[in-house]
């Protein structure tokens, strides 16, 4: 082995196990740079060549992990188009309105709405006016919106004819009635007109 060839894998294997002790679960083109100790012009072909040997996963342009069954894609989903946070039916699931799985992550954000297709995830993006973007909260490293908002966000949406969801078999009893009424005034008068729809006990 020449000393080129020597260097650079003395530097891969430095680099790998830098990246191990960082304890992120999925990083940045730009938090890799930070940790590379050799060229920063060789960076792009060294990560091609971590890929084809299945020392990293590749989840999209610009972002990898080390280990796809430990990335935290709320985190992730978060981080990745801001502003942005959790709700809708990924949401509801969460707080138990709805017992149907969600396939993917849902989210909302004031930008244009778009989904990302990623290894073992689909990251879906809804957008709402600016004026409606609120009712939210920090949970562990990421955003989710309050249980009363997620509803809200999926009425306004369906109201808006932009998603399709039953709003048969839903769990309102969790629902706090005072709360969801208050926001709700801030909502468009066909979102109220939906939301009378639901039976509050």
């Amino acid at each position: 082995m020449d000393i080129n060839r020597s260097n650079n894998f003395m530097n891969t294997h430095l680099f790998l196990e830098k990246l191990k002790a960082v304890g992120k679960s999925y990083l940045s083109f730009r938090d890799l740079a930070k940790f590379y100790p050799g060229k920063k012009e060789n960076l792009k072909v060294v990560l091609y060549r971590l890929v084809a040997q299945n020392k990293l996963v590749r989840l999209m342009k610009g972002y990898y992990t080390l280990d796809l069954a430990q990335v935290d894609w709320e985190q992730f989903a978060c981080e990745l188009l801001r502003p942005s946070y959790i709700s809708l039916e990924y949401a509801l699931h969460q707080y138990d309105i709805i017992d149907q799985v969600p396939v993917r992550i849902t989210l909302i954000t004031t930008k244009k709405g778009r989904e990302f297709r990623l290894p073992d995830q689909v990251l879906e993006y809804s957008h709402i006016t600016p004026r409606l973007y609120f009712g939210y909260k920090i949970q562990g490293n990421f955003l989710i919106a309050e249980k009363e908002k997620a509803l809200l966000d999926e009425l306004y949406l369906i109201s808006l004819k932009k998603r399709h969801f039953s709003l048969e078999g839903l769990d309102i009893s969790r629902i706090n009635k005072k709360l969801f009424n208050q926001w709700l005034k801030k909502f468009p008068i066909y979102t109220q007109r939906l939301a009378q729809k639901l039976r509050f006990k």
